[in-house]
Order: C-alpha cells, then sequence, then structure tokens
C-alpha cells in the first residue's frame, strides 16, 4: 500500500530519488519503488522516460529481462499471462491483447499486429496505445496472386503478363520483364543463354547448401509462388523491429520489416502514407556490384532475410550467408552491404534459423540455431555463435564459445540481451529461447520448442511448458516489460 504524501518519504528531493533510480536494474524494482507514494511513481516515470528518451544505451534501464507471453490458465481469448523465467512462475498480471489478429513480432515492447487487410498496428499491450500503419501493398499482391492465379494461367501467355503487370502497378511491387513463350520464339538464336547454376559452386555456397536450405530455392522470377508455400501469407511479417520506443516521441520513431513469402525488406515513419520497399529501385550497387555472390544470385541479395536489429541509429539486417546490410533511414535513404566471413564452416539447412542481436557492449553477435533435421517440429538441439570482428570494413564473423555474464532472448521477437548478473535468477552464458517455426505451429500440435541453452555444456532444458490445451493458442513470445501498466488485470 502506498504512503500518505504527507509522509516523510513523500518529500525527499528529486535528485536523492533518481540517483538511487539509476540504481536499480530490474523493472519490478522500479514498479516498487513507485508503489511506495505517488510522489515517487511520478518521478520513477519521468526518471525511465528521461533515460529512454536520452538514448542511452549503456543505462541499465534500456536491457530489462524480456517476460514471455504466454496463455492464460483459462485459455482466455483475449488476455495473456507474463512468465518471469528469473523466477520462473507467472506474474500477477495480465495483458489484454487483441485476439485473431496475427502477431509479427514484438519491439520495444510493442506488438506488431498485422490485420487481414494487411494493415499494420503497433499495439501497446501495458498502456492499450495503438498506432494504426497503412496496409503493406505488397502483401495484398501476395494474397491476390493466389486467389487469382488460377484465372490468370487460363489467359494466353501475353494476357496473362498483362494481368500480372496490371496487378503488380496497383499494388506497388516490383516490375517484370516480359519473357516470350516459346512457342513464341522462331529463331533459336533469340534465345538468350542462361547458364547452369547447378553447375557454378562458390566459396562458402553450393548447390547443395542451396537446396538444404528450402524456402531459397528457384528465387528467380515467381515460382516460390506455389499452394505449399502460399499458406505462409498468413505469417506475412515475420519479424518487426523499432528504431526506438515510440513513447519517447511519437513523431520519431521507424518500424522495419521482414515481410513475405520472399521476405522482403520494408519501412516506415509517422506520417508516412506508404511504406518504402527496399528493393532494386533503391539499391543500385546490387546492379553494379562485381561481387561473384551477386551476379550468379542477384536475388539473394534482396530477398531471403533472417532478422533485423537497430544499433547507434542504423539498422543491420542479416541474411543466412551472414552478410548483412546497414540502412541509414534518418534522411535519405543510405545503404551499404558487408559481406563478411566465416572464420570456419557453417551448416545450412531449413532447421536451422539465424539471429543478429546486439550485446551489451554495443558487438554484433549471429546466433545460429541448430534444428534437429529428423524432428518434424525442428527441435532446437544447439547453438552457433558468432562475433562482427575487424570492423565493417573488413568484416569477419569469428566464432565463439562464451557468452561469459551475458544472456540471449531469441524468438519471434526484437532479438535482446542482457547481463545476467544485473538479475538475480538469471542464467548466464546462456540463450533463452521460445518457439518461431511457425509453418509447424498448427501442424504438429503447436509450438513446443521452448528453453533454455547452457553454453557451457550445451544442455537444453524447458523454462515453460503449455498445456495441451493451449498448443492452438497463439504462441509465446518475448516482450519486454514497460514502467506504465494501466492496460493489466490482476
Amino acid at each position: 500500500m502506498a504512503l500518505p504524501s504527507n509522509s516523510g518519504w513523500a518529500s525527499l528531493p528529486k535528485n536523492l530519488l533518481d540517483t538511487i533510480l539509476d540504481n536499480l536494474v530490474p523493472m519490478a524494482d522500479c514498479i516498487r519503488f513507485g508503489a511506495v507514494c505517488k510522489e515517487w511513481q511520478c518521478v520513477a516515470s519521468e526518471n525511465f522516460q528521461q533515460v529512454r528518451s536520452n538514448h542511452k544505451h549503456d543505462r541499465p534501464h534500456q536491457q530489462q529481462v524480456p517476460l514471455l507471453m504466454v496463455p492464460t490458465t483459462d485459455n482466455s481469448t483475449d488476455r495473456r499471462c507474463l512468465y518471469d523465467v528469473t523466477r520462473k512462475s507467472l506474474c500477477e498480471f495480465q495483458l489484454k491483447i487483441p485476439y485473431n489478429i496475427r502477431c509479427g513480432g514484438c519491439s520495444h515492447g510493442w506488438l506488431i499486429l498485422v490485420e487481414e487487410s494487411f494493415e499494420v498496428t503497433l499495439f501497446n499491450p501495458f498502456s492499450g496505445k495503438a498506432i494504426h500503419l497503412p496496409p503493406l501493398k505488397r502483401l495484398v499482391f501476395e494474397k491476390r496472386y493466389r486467389d487469382e492465379f488460377e484465372e490468370m494461367s487460363a489467359l494466353p501467355h501475353l494476357q496473362m503478363f498483362e494481368y500480372e503487370k496490371r496487378m503488380r502497378e496497383e499494388c506497388d511491387e516490383e516490375e517484370i520483364e516480359y519473357v516470350p513463350d516459346l512457342d513464341e520464339i522462331d529463331n533459336e538464336e533469340d534465345i538468350e543463354y542462361v547458364p547452369n547454376l547447378d553447375e557454378i559452386e562458390l566459396e562458402g555456397h553450393n548447390q547443395e547448401e542451396e537446396e538444404s536450405e528450402g524456402e531459397i530455392e528457384q528465387v528467380e522470377g515467381d515460382a516460390d509462388f506455389n499452394a505449399e508455400r502460399l499458406h505462409q501469407s498468413d505469417y506475412s511479417i515475420v519479424r518487426g523491429v523499432l528504431s526506438t520506443d515510440p513513447d519517447v516521441n511519437m513523431n520519431d520513431y521507424v518500424l522495419m520489416v521482414i515481410y513475405g513469402l520472399k521476405k522482403r525488406l520494408a519501412f516506415i515513419k509517422p506520417g508516412d502514407k506508404h511504406w518504402t520497399y527496399i528493393d532494386k529501385n533503391v539499391c543500385p550497387f546490387f546492379k553494379s556490384t562485381n561481387s561473384e555472390y551477386i551476379e550468379l544470385y542477384p536475388r539473394l541479395g534482396l530477398y531471403h532475410w533472417k532478422d533485423i536489429i537497430c544499433s547507434n541509429g542504423l539498422f543491420y539486417v542479416l541474411d543466412h550467408l551472414g552478410v548483412l546490410l546497414s540502412c541509414d533511414v534518418s534522411s535519405n535513404l543510405k545503404l551499404k552491404r558487408f559481406t563478411a566471413v566465416d572464420t570456419d564452416t557453417l551448416h545450412r539447412n531449413a532447421g536451422h534459423k539465424t539471429y543478429l542481436v546486439e550485446s551489451p557492449e554495443g558487438d554484433l553477435l549471429r546466433a545460429i540455431r541448430i534444428g534437429d533435421d529428423e524432428s518434424d517440429s525442428m527441435t532446437t538441439i544447439g547453438f552457433m555463435i558468432y562475433k562482427l570482428v575487424d570492423s565493417l570494413e573488413n568484416p569477419k564473423w569469428s566464432k565463439v564459445n562464451s557468452l561469459g555474464d551475458v544472456s540471449l532472448f531469441l524468438g519471434d521477437n526484437h532479438s535482446t540481451s542482457v547481463r545476467a548478473s544485473d538479475f538475480t535468477g538469471c542464467q548466464p552464458n546462456s540463450i533463452f529461447l521460445c518457439d518461431d517455426f511457425f509453418e509447424f505451429y498448427y501442424l504438429h500440435g503447436g509450438p513446443t520448442d521452448i528453453g533454455v541453452c547452457d553454453l557451457h555444456d550445451g544442455t537444453i532444458r524447458r523454462h515453460y511448458s503449455l498445456h495441451p490445451s493451449q498448443k492452438l493458442m497463439p504462441p509465446p513470445l518475448w516482450i519486454l516489460p514497460k514502467f506504465v501498466c494501466n492496460n493489466i488485470s490482476s
């Protein structure tokens, strides 16, 4: 119970209270501080917002332990519980969450929700605030292509091309060039020679690896629009990251997403009426580069991104080969591509996922989640961790055998790291994971891959288990706690 405002505690000077708050790391301690009295609550809220608005990334308030958002014990459709891995228990309050809306991830405590119309909403479950954004029209194209493909395919070749071209224009989709049907070609000399990529092998990237990757085969053209893969459009945003917390400044943030079947990039700022798509129209270096990699696999330079982070005002995007793309979206879009070299051979297949995370010291880490090839649900059996070294002028991925005092939190969320020693009960040198193999959520009894990997001995154990009745509920994800909690129910 809060003390009355006329108590001695309430009259302590603000600078003294700020000093106390600067030494409180866990959010729970800050909340307890604010519960002393109304004056302390106001000071705590102001201090928290000031720290975030100053963008002091080295301040402990920026590095809270995420909570795992899970179904309630009564399987409510509009509320969620929060599980604290440091206390190994559920929090005493619940969050009100919209139901039957695809969640494309979480960043800075905001859920990224995708409506059926492909409009995007940023939703803060702690305060109930919502920011409505325009639709991703290129996702509309994917749905229309699927729904109208049978009608299109019945048309003569030229008419089918014109039909698709018109559809692309309406949805801000990339343009395509007309390729004559073989029946339209009279002279064999008119057929342009295309090298057989099956016979080409690049260092660190061969045909066998490409086939095992699964989601990057047949990247040229639109052959990847097929019935077996189009069900994934239900998960139309596969990753979303905010440059900063919109609560700090509602007019100064950027949302960047990986979207669609081809896992392309787009971003939007407050006030924008349309999304900006990062494609060949804004990436001239993908046309002029002398890199063998891009010349032979031009689409791989634009598609199939794996993860995003924002560090020091720049977005960094990672693909499965370790290629980094830095994006400066502060004014005019500035892009730079870094082909980071692996210091040892990496295995790549559909059972491996890649994450990009910034350590508390500011290092860029690449975490490769190794899945069990023999498991239908792609159960995690280990991790490989790499650190970007030799700066961005001559970058290399160097293997890391230990995270030391650091813990990583990976899944369908903005990848996060914390210093474990700052939080009682947080296991160091470990990776806390939740299931983000969304292709298997509803095929194999729901998400099951929820655990913590101890990098010291490689063991993986469960830290939270879903009840069988919760397997078809929206899957768990990590969410950063927010100080203001007026959207909770007890």
